[in-house]
Parts: structure tokens; C-alpha cells; sequence
């Protein structure tokens, strides 16, 4: 039994040793300092603690007067940053579950947060029950425990779920930018469908076209795909919240919501401006049309 102990504590303190995990990127090793492994793809998260600790400031009234739920996936978004430093600083084995286990954590909040209702009510009732969110939240939480455990022993498992999670996401991003009313929400999910697949050909050239970027004399191509994926992500994640704050509103009052899309530091920059969900007191009153045009308004946002 103690020698049973002792393996499982030494695998584990040899998991934070450095290039223990079986990933290397196409970054040269040790091309800047000696002190980190992966310089560019180290410091190129910056991008997920600098824009989560604004759009914190920014989604402040609005978390106050609604839900406080996005505030905590900006943290995780920081807890990723942080962890995919740590792993591309080291390339250990430890880093890189870490990495990947704040990136699960941080999807099953999404999702369990803001599954579009219309989505929820198809779930069988006779499995989830007449509380379809509730039940959806608890799974949510009981398959990202499993996966994270599942992790630990079998690492591969984490990168194909994580790979797999951008396709439903992206395809309710696609089949509601055609109806949706809201011109800057319609930005924001332009933008965000543009960065993703930006940010998928950056990461299929990083593993298979790894000369190419040699040749460019460039650090190869994860440090950029950082910076397209995490301006991806947090578009969907306005957009998501924006969507479920509208159809929450109406469904509770038949108001008109009283929350908008904003760009940070002007709407006037579209295509630059940090996008963020900010409270409308223009329509924050009684609706000027009926419940069911709100209801209306909500199935196609």
C-alpha cells in the first residue's frame, strides 16, 4: 500500500516537471530567455487577464442588477491565462492540465449558465423534469467533475471535448445572427464567428504547417491564436448574456428588456470597441408593445 502511495505522489510532484507533457508547439524552445520554455505563447496571455479584469469593470451594473453568474467566468477566463502561462512557460505535464481543466470549467459555466431556454425545452421531461435549467445546471457540474477526473487519467480526453464544445456553440451563434434585431449584438456575433475561424486556422497551421511559420522566420502560431480565440470567446459570451437577459426580461414582465449592447469606449468603434452588456434606462419602463411582441422580440435576439 505505501509503495502504492508513493507512485501515485511521485507521479504526481514528476507532473510539474518541466517538459513532462507530451505537447510542444511550434515555438522554438528557450528562443528568447532560458527561463521560459515558450516565450511568445507564455506571455501572449496577457489577453486573458487584461481584457476578463476590464470587461469585470465594464459588466459591473449590469451583474449588480441581474446576475453576478458572468462575473464568475471572467474570473475562470483569468484562472485560464494563468494556467496557460504557467504551461507554456514549463511545457510539464501539470501545466498542461491545468490549462486545459481551467478551459472545462470555464465552458461547463457557460453552458450550464446560458443554454438558450428555447433549447432547454426540448430536453425529455421525463429525465429532467418540469425544472429543465435546473437539471441541466446540475449536469453541467456533474460531467465537467467527470471530465476533469477522467482528465487526470487520461489526458486526451480533455483537448477532444474541448475541441468538440465550439460546434453547438457556433452553430446557435449562426442560426440566430439572422434574426437578431439588435445591430451592435449583430457586431459583436459577426466579430466573434470571424475570430473563431481565425482562430481555428491558426491552430491548424500551428500543428501541420509548423515549417511555414518557421520559414516566415515567425514563433509559430499559438501565441496568436491567444489573442483570436480569447476575442472569440468573450464575444460569445456578451452575446450570450445579452440574449439571456433579454429573454428573461420579457418572460418575467413583458417589458421591454432593459439591457443593450455596448462598445467600450464608444459604439462608434465597431470594429475595435470591447463589446459589453450595459443597462438600457430608456427601456427600462413599461414596454411599449404587448407580452407576447416581447416574447417575439426575444425568439429573435
Amino acid at each position: 500500500m505505501g509503495d502504492d502511495r508513493d507512485g501515485i505522489f511521485g507521479r504526481f510532484v514528476g507532473s510539474f516537471a518541466w517538459h513532462t507533457s507530451p505537447i510542444d508547439w511550434c515555438e522554438p524552445n528557450y528562443a528568447v530567455t532560458s527561463s521560459i520554455v515558450e516565450f511568445y505563447n507564455t506571455v501572449s496571455n496577457a489577453v486573458f487577464l487584461l481584457l476578463p479584469g476590464l470587461l469585470i469593470r465594464l459588466f459591473d451594473p449590469f451583474a449588480g442588477a441581474h446576475s453576478r453568474r458572468v462575473q464568475v467566468v471572467w474570473l475562470l477566463n483569468i484562472v485560464v491565462g494563468v494556467c496557460s502561462a504557467y504551461f507554456h512557460a514549463t511545457l510539464s505535464l501539470a501545466g498542461q492540465l491545468l490549462d486545459e481543466f481551467g478551459i472545462l470549467w470555464m465552458l461547463g459555466a457557460s453552458f450550464a449558465f446560458w443554454t438558450p431556454k428555447r433549447l432547454l425545452k426540448r430536453l425529455p421531461r421525463s429525465v429532467f423534469g418540469d425544472r429543465p435549467e435546473e437539471s441541466f445546471e446540475k449536469l453541467m457540474l456533474c460531467s465537467t467533475v467527470v471530465l476533469t477526473a477522467m482528465g487526470c487519467f487520461w489526458p486526451f480526453v480533455n483537448s477532444f471535448f474541448l475541441m468538440i464544445t465550439s460546434v453547438p456553440v457556433v452553430a446557435i451563434l449562426i442560426s440566430d445572427v439572422v434574426r437578431c434585431r439588435d445591430p451592435l449584438a449583430r457586431v459583436v456575433v459577426y466579430r466573434c464567428l470571424v475570430f473563431w475561424l481565425a482562430a481555428v486556422a491558426v491552430w491548424l497551421s500551428d500543428r501541420f504547417a509548423c515549417g511555414l511559420w518557421r520559414r516566415l522566420a515567425l514563433p509559430g502560431g499559438h501565441w496568436l491564436w491567444h489573442l483570436v480565440s480569447a476575442l472569440s470567446a468573450y464575444q460569445s459570451i456578451v452575446y450570450f448574456v445579452y440574449r439571456d437577459a433579454v429573454v428573461r426580461s420579457a418572460a418575467k414582465d413583458g417589458a421591454r428588456p432593459a439591457v443593450t449592447v455596448r462598445l467600450w469606449p464608444s459604439d462608434r468603434w465597431r470594429a475595435l470597441g470591447v463589446a459589453y452588456v450595459a443597462l438600457d434606462e430608456t427601456k427600462s419602463g413599461p414596454a411599449e408593445m404587448n407580452g407576447n411582441a416581447g416574447e417575439e422580440r426575444c425568439k429573435n435576439c
